[in-house]
């Protein structure tokens, strides 16, 4: 297959790329760096790029709202994600995977903490986000879900943190656990995330469109995840058996549909 992904020379992008030419397919980049580079706003240049593509991944994104004016946050994220899906609509290309964001629940950037009210987080858990990089990613996820209606393959992968081993290691392991009570202290490792990207190109189910949690299966701290949740998260309410480190993100959706699993963990790297 011929496979058009955009952040190519992105974090996740760029292990995307790696991942399918590993497996044996042509990759054509889109990124506004590079010897070739793509103005995903423009939409002209989005078409061009996408000549002869059999399907699409769509890295391409602000990576958080820090140092960015809403507005524009807003413009780059969606602008970028419609140009996409409907120029590949229009030149027939009917897969698409799209990199959503576990921040899209709210509590990663909410002006102020917004709380967890119940675990694990899957993808029915409520959307109470009150920030306009959330409220992006649900421009996202709705945008995919009206080229799905039309009759495309859509799978929207919501990531928690993509970090690498060291990463986990500096970010959340290393750091005092109250740093990252609001992200849960859940990480998915970088590869796994881009392998999340490339089994979604062939989903197990006729669905046209699923929203999949991608989240490691344990945490990235060394203390019991009951005992974080004790400390940090005492009103969070608990519907699943918290044995270790286990992750407080549910992802049986995406080993039922796309066949992932996360298969590494920070620990052992």
């Amino acid at each position: 297959m011929r496979i058009w992904v955009s952040g190519a020379r992105g974090k996740l992008g760029a292990e995307v790329c790696r991942q399918l030419v590993a497996d044996g397919h042509e990759v054509i980049e889109a990124d506004v760096t590079g010897p070739d580079p793509v103005d995903l706003l423009d939409r002209d240049a989005v078409a061009r790029s996408l000549r002869g593509a059999d399907a699409i991944v769509h890295c391409a994104a602000i990576a958080s709202p820090e140092n960015i004016e809403p507005v524009r946050l807003f413009e780059i994220n969606t602008i970028t994600t419609f140009n996409a899906l409907e120029e590949a609509w229009k030149q027939g290309i009917r897969t698409a995977v799209l990199a959503s964001s576990g921040s899209i629940y709210g509590t990663a950037w909410s002006p102020d903490e917004i709380g967890t009210p119940d675990v694990p987080i899957d993808e029915n858990t409520e959307l109470r986000y009150v920030d306009p990089y959330a409220l992006t990613k649900d421009v996202l996820e709705r945008t995919g879900q009206t080229y799905a209606r039309r009759g495309a393959q859509v799978t929207a992968l919501r990531f928690h943190w993509i970090l690498t081993p060291d990463e986990v290691r500096r970010y959340i392991a290393g750091a005092p656990p109250e740093d990252n009570r609001r992200n849960l202290w859940g990480y998915v490792d970088l590869a796994e995330a881009a392998r999340a990207c490339t089994l979604s190109l062939h989903p197990r189910t006729h669905s046209p469109y699923a929203t999949l949690v991608i989240a490691a299966e344990d945490t990235g701290r060394y203390e019991p995840t009951s005992d974080l949740l004790a400390t940090y998260s005492p009103h969070t309410k608990i519907h699943t058996n918290l044995e270790g480190t286990t992750s407080l993100f549910d992802t049986t959706r995406a080993a039922d549909i796309i066949g992932w699993t996360h298969q590494t963990t920070w620990r052992t790297h």
